[in-house]
């Protein structure tokens, strides 16, 4: 194994921030009147077992009342838990900075079933799959707007930024996934900041920032910045990539009851792969306004514009570029167990037209809830719908039995955001986007049990569709649509504490009777996770972590122009062995990570397209009050 070397101008970066660090008062480092620290999957699966018991999280009091007021827009909270029965998983903002993901991708990519579909190192385009969805398998909710795809048929996950975003969440559904986003929400009168530095090898640096002030100019305001960027693996710089974000939001407040907010995102990659295009923008701008007239009844208008661009050619001055809207409103009610959350959006300019849709359940926490989801989309003169159902009941204290049924059409758009970007390719005329349609059944049944901090659960599934779309991005730009399987399989997922406190062995494995495209036969995770707080106040915490991610050889979807005949080519297994280490003082994070420990040289989603053989990283994380 190679010794990892780090450069003097990376240690003396770092050595500054020590000294910025220590330099700031702790006065400025007082955490909030409550500091959730992240849930690790022990929590998440435990968590939806027995109730009463308290999840590893940490209360920290803080003698420093706020002195101000402050106002968050009103917005329904409640629905299916998070955890191994539902299918779903959340991060808060402490999560997120524990886990060290750069991306959304990186974030997901640790969870049962669920793979990181990489084009290369950063600034390349990447995705995500579970349960083999291809094309339209995954939608993102920002802020109640939906992120919709600026080209292919899912968006570009390197074009979506973390700053300022403080809760995530994946309903891992096996028809169509849905990522939903939450930006900063004030938890305190007193101005707040959070601050990430890092750097690591392949000359890789990293930046994010977002400052937030609950009272300013007559409302409140919170910025963001993020930047990530390195050399990637090739000679000389010849895969150098970077992501750069933006974000600004100005909001004005009535009370709890009603607000208004104004909001802008605009992020950007480049890249020297000749594969893809050199650079890529992307901006959103929107205004929501929220309004809760009585206790558990939310409504919520909302108007965005998305606006893509590319650099047709490094040698180019022509920039092209397209533009789309949306307007729409949603309904949210909670009352007692029962909940609901309605929505409808109009969208201008491409695929698909219009789409309304609705969630609604009972949720309790002693004997399991159930929940159904509908939604019916327009494509062209074309309308789909699909519908959900899931159950899961604890007739024990220790026991969680669940089930879920997804049936239904799913569209996918081939092609850009309006149409009025040709591909980089093509030298004819302009097409227009068109849509598929793919046809997709699911069903996933099982039972957790957990006792004394132990858990073991496991899950019977079934898919199949008529067809498996390609993603449509750069990854596969051309690809033609396969035809779909009828697939069983299981997956199961254990978290056994061993000998030393906080300790806990955590692992998931999946398997299916036969390969599918973005659907290798077993993926599997496993992890050693400690987490452990110490000292009487709280104010030191530590978390580590070695672990290993992996999948067979898998099918994937490639450019046609690339292998002749057919779409789908076929890359080897999989595996990576990390390890991370985070250690809190007070508010203060430093973060050491390392990637693809044993130096895989042949890591890779896409044929020839090599992911870094390996990567160490350094980054100093932490909270500023006042």
């Amino acid at each position: 194994m190679r010794c990892i070397r780090v450069r003097s101008l990376r240690a003396e970066a770092l050595s500054a921030l020590a000294v910025v660090v220590s330099a700031i008062p702790l006065g400025a480092q007082e955490p909030p009147d409550t500091v959730l620290v992240g849930d690790s999957l022990a929590t998440s699966v435990l968590g939806a077992i027995d109730s009463s018991r308290v999840a590893d999280t940490l209360i920290v009091e803080d003698s420093v009342s706020a002195d101000t007021i402050f106002y968050n827009l009103p917005r329904p909270k409640n629905s299916e838990p998070a955890s191994f029965a539902t299918g779903v998983w959340e991060w808060d903002r402490a999560d997120i900075m524990a886990d060290g993901a750069n991306n959304l991708a990186e974030l997901f990519h640790a969870l049962p079933g669920v793979i990181a579909l990489l084009g290369g190192d950063y600034g390349t385009p990447s995705s995500v799959t579970a349960f083999g969805l291809g094309g339209g398998g995954y939608r993102i909710l920002r802020d109640g707007l939906e992120v919709y795809a600026a080209e292919g048929s899912v968006p570009n996950l390197q074009l979506i930024g973390l700053a300022g975003i403080s809760r995530v969440r994946l309903d891992r559904s096996m028809g169509q996934m849905l990522i939903e986003m939450w930006s900063h929400e004030y938890e305190d009168g007193r101005p707040f900041s959070i601050i990430e530095a890092g750097t690591g090898d392949l000359d890789t640096n990293l930046f994010r920032g977002t400052y937030a002030d609950p009272v300013a100019l007559g409302g409140s305001v919170a910025i963001g910045l993020e930047r990530m960027d390195t050399r990637g693996r090739g000679g000389e710089g010849t895969e150098a990539g970077n992501r750069t974000g933006s974000w600004a939001r100005y909001q004005v407040h009535v009370g709890d009851r009603f607000g208004v907010a104004l909001d802008y995102r605009g992020f950007s990659t480049q890249t020297k792969v000749p594969e893809y295009t050199p650079v890529t923008k992307r901006s959103d701008f929107s205004a929501r306004a929220a309004y809760q007239p009585v206790e558990g009844l939310t409504l919520s208008a909302f108007a965005g514009r998305s606006t893509y661009g590319i650099d047709a050619a490094a040698d180019s001055l022509l920039i092209l570029d397209g533009s789309r809207s949306q307007f729409g409103g949603s309904l949210g009610v909670e009352r007692g167990m029962f909940w609901l959350r309605s929505s409808y959006r109009s969208f201008e300019g491409s695929l698909p037209s219009g789409r309304i849709e609705a969630r609604s359940g009972l949720s309790h926490h002693r004997w399991g809830g159930l929940s159904g989801s509908w939604s019916s989309n327009k494509w062209n003169d074309v309308e789909v719908s699909s519908f959900g159902a899931r159950a899961w009941l604890k007739p024990t204290t220790f026991t969680t039995m669940f089930a879920s049924y997804e049936d239904g059409s799913y569209g996918s758009r081939v092609g850009v955001l309006s149409g009025g970007i040709p591909s980089l390719d093509q030298n004819g005329p302009v097409k227009e986007p068109t849509a598929s349609i793919a046809a997709r059944t699911g069903g996933r049944a099982g039972v957790v049990i957990g006792l004394g901090g132990a858990a073991l659960g496991g899950a019977a599934l079934y898919g199949s569709a008529d067809r498996v779309l390609p993603l449509g991005l750069e990854l596969d730009d051309g690809a033609i649509a396969e035809a779909g399987l009828e697939r069983n399989g299981y997956e199961g997922i254990v978290v056994l504490p061993i000998f030393l406190r906080g300790l806990n062995l955590e692992g998931s494995y999946q398997f299916w009777d036969e390969e599918a495209p973005y659907q290798p036969r077993q993926i599997y995770r496993g992890s050693f996770q400690f987490h452990r707080v110490f000292l009487e106040s709280g104010n030191l915490e530590l978390w580590a972590s070695l672990g290993v991610r992996g999948h067979d050889p898998m099918l994937t979807f490639v450019k046609d122009s690339e292998i002749g005949e057919g779409s789908l080519a076929r890359v080897p297994f999989y595996q990576s062995w990390y390890m991370q280490a985070q250690v809190r003082i007070v508010t203060v994070r430093l973060w050491f990570g390392m990637d693809n420990m044993t130096l895989r040289r042949n890591l890779q989603m896409y044929p020839d397209r090599l992911l870094p053989y390996g990567r160490s990283f350094f980054a100093l994380r932490w909270d500023l009050w006042n």
